[in-house]
């Protein structure tokens, strides 16, 4: 994964063990993980179709990451913040892929004066969709995401 992360397969279930009862806490965050990063994400069918996490029309499942994986995630992966509690990472795309940014403070983008869409999100108490945010004109963005959540932001 480090020497070569545009190659690395990345996975959150392991496809060679079913459980009867699945790991479901917290599994979304770890989706949005690999799907918004470098690599080859792959999904775990029983998680997609059996477990109810792909939310077909609902920017709250993998559905909607997929899309924001197909779609914006681009370039190389920019860690612009970490600690216990908080991460924040940004790909400035590439191409048609518009790149994205991910969570929530003050951070710093390569977007100036740029309207950013929420594309998918969820989270403990993920009722309300994130707001559309804007980086002001040196690219500075105050971006959301809830407890226990995410929120991955595109160029609208």
């Amino acid at each position: 994964m480090w020497d070569r992360p545009a190659q690395a397969v990345t996975f959150v279930e392991n496809h060679d063990v079913v459980r009867d009862s699945p790991i479901i806490n917290d599994k979304l965050l770890a989706y949005a993980f690999i799907l918004t990063h470098e690599g080859y994400p792959c999904v775990f069918w029983q998680d997609y179709f059996n477990w109810d996490l792909a939310q077909p029309d609902n920017q709250k499942g993998i559905d909607a990451l997929i899309k924001v994986h197909e779609q914006d995630a681009a370039g190389q992966t920019q860690v612009l913040y970490v600690n216990d509690d908080l991460y924040v990472m940004q790909r400035p795309g590439d191409g048609d892929k518009r790149g994205l940014s991910w969570n929530g403070s003050w951070v710093h983008t390569k977007w100036n004066d740029t309207r950013l869409a929420p594309a998918a999100w969820n989270g403990r108490d993920a009722v309300n969709a994130p707001e559309e945010k804007r980086t002001n004109e040196s690219g500075w963005i105050n971006v959301w995401a809830p407890p226990r959540g995410y929120t991955v932001y595109v160029p609208a």
